[in-house]
């Protein structure tokens, strides 16, 4: 295994510390793909490179001054830059934003249910909430001088590319005592660029039906990614260049798109793929994390293959099951009835507000023997997904 141990090693180093962030269309995600593909090419495989377009931001930073007192605060995704010194709207309810009159001097502060979570964008191509639609219109409608979301949610509220005002998400500690007509003076940096990527998949046989063995290699602009997801990039990849995954009937697949708003390397891969013969999928996304072991969850899978896959859980030392989750590319897969198994860190969502998206998520946090224990274990459990989903005599 020393040798598995080493390739994960110098692709960790080579998508963290070298190559860093590396949102979809950016010229650092090009680096990445251009990494792995050579890589895979090296290692033999024939290499599918699919192309997209799409908008990538550039992360700046900001200030918010409110009685007399200024707070830095880091713009959301996509804010553009902006100086804006306006008078506080403040609005907690979608009815409540739906009735107000556009006035071109706001700083609109949105509370309460309004930002209690991220608001998903139109481009956004799996799920649309009605809530958000309206939310959406009301703010296009408004226009106003900037948006402050006052928020403890470990996510920017607005992350959206169409929407043209400056805006931030403070905590509530900062912004929850923003009263109507104080006055605000917001001023964001940053920039919104056009750009082009590829999403990379090899197949590792010409069987069909297959199943695909997948996790991301983007990450958001504001993190170098080592957890989320360079660990799981460099652990398959280094099990695909030394042989570990050979003769099994996979198509690996690295998407370019899950930390990204439009899932751009998700709908180019959707779009030439015909999901007929995909019959389950593996999704490793947050793993190798320091202090944690592996869980295993499954979505839409048969009865038959839920017992068995409890039973292996329960024989590998550092696996223990997980509840479902769907926040990851497995969840394209389980929609659609494709069975789906999620591999993860043990409680990766309890640190998601402190970990993931971060400059915080470096090499520092991960344990290279936990994931030496997931590329040990992992192509027993591919040979028994195989087995219950694709029966073959030869099996």
């Amino acid at each position: 295994m020393r040798h598995l141990d080493e390739r994960i090693r110098h692709h960790l180093q080579v998508l963290v510390e070298h190559i860093g962030a590396r949102p979809p269309g950016s010229p650092a995600n090009r680096r990445a793909t251009d990494h792995v593909g050579s890589c895979l090419a090296a290692a033999g495989c024939s290499v599918i490179a699919l192309p997209f377009a799409t908008r990538w931001w550039e992360p700046g930073a900001g200030w918010l001054e409110l009685g007399g007192t200024r707070f830095e605060v880091a713009p959301n995704p996509y804010s553009p830059a902006g100086a804006v010194r306006g008078t506080a709207q403040v609005v907690a309810d979608l009815d409540g934003l739906e009735q107000l009159t556009p006035r071109r001097d706001t700083v609109l502060v949105l509370a309460g249910e309004l930002a209690g979570e991220q608001v998903l964008p139109e481009v956004f191509p799996f799920l649309d909430l009605p809530e958000h639609e309206r939310i959406r219109a009301a703010l296009l409608r408004l226009a106003p001088a900037a948006v402050v979301a006052v928020s403890d949610h470990w996510e920017p509220i607005l992350e959206d590319p169409d929407l043209t005002f400056p805006s931030t998400t403070v905590p509530i500690a900062v912004g929850g005592g923003i009263a109507d007509g104080a006055v605000l003076h917001l001023e964001t940096s940053g920039a919104v660029h056009e750009g082009t990527g590829v999403n990379l998949s090899t197949r590792l046989s010409d069987e069909d039906p297959r199943l695909v063995l997948c996790a991301h290699l983007d990450s958001k602009a504001t993190t170098p990614g080592a957890f989320d997801n360079a660990a799981s990039v460099a652990t398959l990849l280094a099990l695909t260049e030394l042989g570990h995954l050979d003769g099994l009937p996979i198509e690996l697949v690295l998407f370019n798109g899950e930390d990204h708003i439009d899932s751009c390397g998700e709908v180019a891969w959707l779009a030439a793929t015909d999901l007929e013969e995909v019959a389950g999928v593996v999704n490793v996304d947050g793993v190798g994390l320091a202090g944690q072991g592996t869980s295993l969850a499954t979505l839409a899978c048969p009865a038959a293959l839920e017992t068995e896959l409890s039973a292996w859980v329960a024989h590998h030392p550092g696996w223990m099951p997980a509840e479902p989750w769907v926040e990851s590319d497995h969840a394209i897969f389980a929609m659609q009835g494709i069975p789906a198994v999620a591999i993860t860190s043990e409680d990766v969502h309890a640190l998601l507000g402190g970990l993931a998206h971060t400059p915080a998520d470096t090499l520092e946090v991960l344990d290279l023997d936990v994931l030496g224990r997931l590329a040990a274990d992992l192509p027993d459990l591919l040979a028994r997904l195989a087995r219950q989903l694709l029966p073959r005599a030869e099996r």
